[in-house]
């Protein structure tokens, strides 16, 4: 069984930046946790209904760092999964060091191998989707 890697100050900041979205679009729709199964950190639903499906991802880095987001392309595939099946939106949000930002999660993108190196886990090499930074809408500056 492949480790976890996640830790409780990663869900906190995860919390954080999801509220932070919420918040931007008027605060009316409430962060649900989704099982690991689903492969997408949050669906945010208006009562019992869901809206839209949240992957939501930290950075130590400023957004300008790179020209490309990079993401598995299993949550790719599980967006595009989740908008086929449901009609709903599925979008990526992003925190990096100096700001917050979105896009949606259901384009196609340049696809190339690559991943992390310092944990040893061969699993973290694996087809990787480049998103250009310039498709993230900035929602919130840090300072």
């Amino acid at each position: 069984m492949r480790p976890t890697y996640e830790v409780s100050q990663d869900l906190l900041n995860e919390q954080d930046i999801i509220l932070h979205f919420i918040n931007h679009f008027g605060g009316h729709l409430t962060p649900f946790k989704m099982p690991i199964q689903y492969k997408l950190d949050f669906c945010l639903g208006d009562g019992n209904s869901a809206k839209v499906f949240a992957e939501v991802k930290v950075r130590k880095n400023k957004k300008e760092k790179y020209s490309t987001y990079i993401i598995s392309l299993s949550k790719v595939m599980a967006a595009k999964s989740i908008k086929e099946s449901t009609g709903l939106d599925t979008v990526i949000i992003v925190g990096w060091t100096d700001c917050i930002g979105y896009t949606n999660l259901n384009n196609d993108w340049p696809i190339k191998v690559g991943g992390r190196t310092d944990r040893n886990d061969w699993q973290d090499i694996e087809p990787l989707a480049h998103i250009p930074i310039s498709e993230f809408t900035v929602i919130g500056v840090k300072q």
